[in-house]
């Protein structure tokens, strides 16, 4: 591996960590690995898009009795959709773009962030630290290249990476997505649930509100098991999927016999355009019927990072496909003999009487909460990314797997979507109702990953331009037909999706915005360390050896990584970062000609640079942590100038989420033993995908890297030991700045003051999640005017 180097315009460079790419995917790799996590998918990933055939006819021809032509062109329109979209444009292209085995939105987002040299959710580009993980390789592009794609690439990473509107935007536009799967999160247990549970109508005479609590009590158990993880509910929910399909093949397969063997000639195309050309308008409105048949696909991007693209393509491409493919022709076969029982297709087809009935609308129903489980596990993905990218207010994040680190489950937002699920379901109480309010989500978000994927195309993979914009316009257009069709629901129900998905995104934009203003707020008051803290150097008499390592200032100096090697010390300058070059003539020549004849040691002593007051020196450890990679962290004036105190041994520890999935640990930390005596300065980097641990563990891993830099603190390192450690943290509160005129500053008072301060009080405090002992934690408060 080559050593990093020390910038003088950044902090520090990272190591070069080339080959540690592969070591998260390890796990997912074999025939044996991929083949149980196929199983899990199937129970997982598919359930949604598995249980489509419960409720699409019935909620496409809601208006009339269709006819034969009409079947059959809207069977062709099914199957192309299924094979354009899910197949062509998810599992052959859209798979490809994963950050490092994590899919979604923010997957996306994040891949563009790191080549468009910008940092994900905040202005301006990524630190130097960031570029050179493993996980974060990136192209430059070349503005003299005589490709027309590589110029294209250059010139769009320009643009975002100096248009600080264009990144807004582009932010936005995730948050609005990310926002809409949430919507569909709560739609899809109530649409599946209540279209299984109508089979109970077509044998019996149980009422309406009767179908209506059933369901609801079926969602509450659904949301209750989610604590298990997504491992031991796919394990659970796979053998269910698989014997719901082989129902619906036998059924699918008597139905095409009995009724209409030449059915399968509704996927010829033309017939999708016999459908439009008879129906005109209406076949575009019901347009929003049949695009429930791919609801679901989405949400098997987003759980990527549960799986693997082998095994999220081999159960759809080798299970799913044919089976959804064949139970729709067998559905088509049926309509041609009964058209006007549309309305109960699934279940009215089903033949050999009512124990096989009934065998089915078991299966079926536990199909239905499978369904809702892809739109579950999604939303708990992209809501973990989103605190992760600081875009969400910090909840409860318990990862379930030890295996998976993409495996994780909310708490909060499980029992909030639980909630609106039953609101829906009492609400709509039908599927023909709640097909309305359902599917205008997530078609616009398909969209909005056309969108992306053609951003990722021409920037990042330089795909030939003509070939990207043929992959914009084709798949953009049948896009948005689905979604235009789906705005029409909206006057009948599709609001509550919007409403949704309205409300998620303000709170998530409101937030980041309140957090980067914090952040841009710290940056302009920080103080910098010279002008808070100097040293003094005296000689003791202990003799000194010019020779020895523990006596050596520039032994002690050096960045320390994954990897060794040779830097000049390193301190900070007066533009508050650190830089390479020389701390003294000590460091440089050694003592004085005097001290050197005495055979004097110097002792170092820390003073206060306004007044030149000797600080008290805690004997202990303590962890500082900060917002910032340079200059003193917030707490760090007010420890010294009201305590006039400082541990002894003082770790200035910054958390850095990357935008990257997940750092290996060999990578974790940077550590620099800064110029004043016991105090360094350390950044542990996490990816979206880590979980924060600052457990005892960690603690000792710091000490090893105190004494590793400064072998002469090993004694103060024993005697200090973990026991005797404080986690020192700040809570901020903000105030606009007075005075604040017009509309826009009450406004941002208000927001500043009131929306986001409140968001903060419910929000989780980070540190809660970092499993710090509870008797060594000190929080101190601190306002902050921006």
């Amino acid at each position: 591996m080559a050593g990093a180097k020390i910038s003088s315009e950044r902090w520090v460079l990272d190591a070069d960590l080339e080959g540690q790419k592969e070591e998260q995917k390890c796990k997912k790799r074999g025939w044996r690995s991929t083949l149980a996590l196929t199983y899990s998918a199937i129970g997982v990933v598919y359930g949604d898009v598995g249980t489509s055939p419960l409720y699409v006819f019935s909620s496409t021809f809601t208006e009339n009795t269709p006819s034969e032509t009409d079947v059959l062109g809207a069977m062709s329109i099914i199957f192309w959709t299924i094979t354009l979209i899910v197949v062509v444009k998810y599992m052959l292209i859209v798979l490809l773009a994963d950050d490092n085995g994590e899919g979604g939105t923010f997957a996306l987002y994040s891949l563009i962030c790191r080549f468009a040299g910008m940092r994900p959710a905040n202005n301006g580009v990524p630190d130097a630290s960031d570029v050179t993980l493993s996980h974060y390789s990136r192209h430059s592009g070349d503005k003299n290249s005589k490709s027309l794609s590589r110029r294209i690439s250059f010139k769009l990473k320009q643009y975002l990476s100096s248009r600080a509107g264009a990144q807004a935007s582009l932010l936005c536009l995730v948050l609005l997505m990310t926002s809409m799967v949430l919507g569909d999160g709560v739609l899809t247990p109530a649409q599946s649930i209540l279209g299984a549970i109508y089979g109970l109508q077509v044998k019996t005479s149980v009422s309406q509100g009767a179908i209506v609590g059933i369901s609801c009590a079926i969602v509450v158990g659904l949301f209750m098991v989610q604590r298990f993880g997504t491992g031991r509910v796919g394990v659970v929910f796979a053998p269910i999927i698989l014997i719901y399909f082989v129902c619906n093949v036998i059924i699918a397969v008597t139905n095409i016999t009995r009724y209409k063997p030449s059915v399968f000639k509704a996927l010829s195309p033309h017939y999708g355009y016999y459908y439009f050309r008879n129906n005109h308008h209406l076949g575009w409105v019901q347009c929003s019927g049949l695009f429930l048949a791919i609801t679901g696909t989405e949400a098997a991007y987003a759980d990527l990072g549960h799986f693997s693209r082998p095994a999220i393509r081999i159960s759809f491409l080798a299970i799913c496909y044919p089976v959804l493919i064949l139970t729709y022709l067998g559905q088509t076969a049926w309509l041609t003999a009964f058209p006007d029982q549309v309305g109960s297709t699934f279940y009215a087809s089903i033949p050999y009487g009512d124990g096989f009935y009934w065998f089915v609308f078991i299966f079926a129903t536990a199909a239905a909460c499978v369904a809702s489980q892809a739109m579950i596990s999604a939303a708990f993905s992209i809501i973990k990314q989103s605190i992760s990218l600081g875009c969400f207010p910090q909840l409860t994040v318990q990862h379930v797997s030890d295996k998976v680190l993409g495996s994780v489950y909310i708490p909060e937002v499980n029992y909030v979507m639980m909630v609106l699920t039953v609101v829906v379901i009492a609400i709509f109480k039908t599927t023909v109702q709640l097909g309305n309010a359902y599917g205008v989500a997530v078609s616009s978000m398909m969209f909005g990953t056309t969108v992306l994927m053609y951003m990722v195309m021409l920037m990042i993979w330089e795909t030939n331009f003509f070939l990207a914009t043929a992959f914009l316009i084709g798949f953009g257009f049948i896009d948005m037909v689905f979604t235009t069709a789906n705005l029409n629901k909206v006057p009948h129900g599709g609001w509550f999706a919007l409403a949704i998905a309205g409300v998620v995104f303000g709170l998530s934009y409101l937030w980041w915005w309140g957090t980067n203003t914090k952040h841009k707020g710290i940056v302009a008051t920080q103080v910098k360390m010279q002008d808070l803290l100097k040293t003094d150097r005296t000689y003791s008499s202990k003799k000194y050896d010019a020779m020895s390592p523990d006596d050596d200032d520039d032994a002690a100096e050096p960045l320390t990584g994954p990897s060794a090697f040779s830097a000049p010390p390193a301190v900070e300058d007066h533009d508050g970062v650190i830089s390479p070059m020389v701390v003294d003539n000590f460091a440089a020549k050694g003592p004085g000609p005097a001290a050197a004849a005495n055979g004097l040691a110097p002792v170092e002593q820390l003073l206060l640079a306004s007044t030149g007051q000797p600080l008290l020196r805690i004997p202990a450890v303590g962890l500082m942590f900060a917002d910032t990679l340079y200059g003193a962290p917030t707490l760090l004036p007010e420890l010294v100038n009201r305590w006039g105190a400082v541990h002894k041994i003082l770790i200035i520890i910054t958390i850095r989420q990357v935008a990257v999935s997940t750092v290996t640990e060999s990578e974790r930390l940077l550590f620099r033993k800064l110029h004043y005596p016991g105090i360094y300065r350390c950044v542990a980097r996490y990816g979206y995908s880590d979980r924060v641990r600052m457990d005892t563990k960690f603690v000792i891993k710091l000490l090893d890297k105190v004494v590793e830099v400064d072998p002469s603190t090993a004694p103060i390192v024993e005697q200090a030991n973990t026991v005797n450690t404080s986690y020192i943290v700040s809570f901020i509160k903000l105030f606009a700045k007075r005075p604040g005129t017009g509309m826009r500053g009450a406004a941002r008072r208000f927001f500043l003051e009131y929306v986001y301060a409140n968001m903060g009080r419910f929000a989780r405090k980070s540190w809660e999640d970092w499993c710090i002992p509870h008797g060594s934690l000190f929080e101190i408060g601190v306002a902050l005017d921006v």
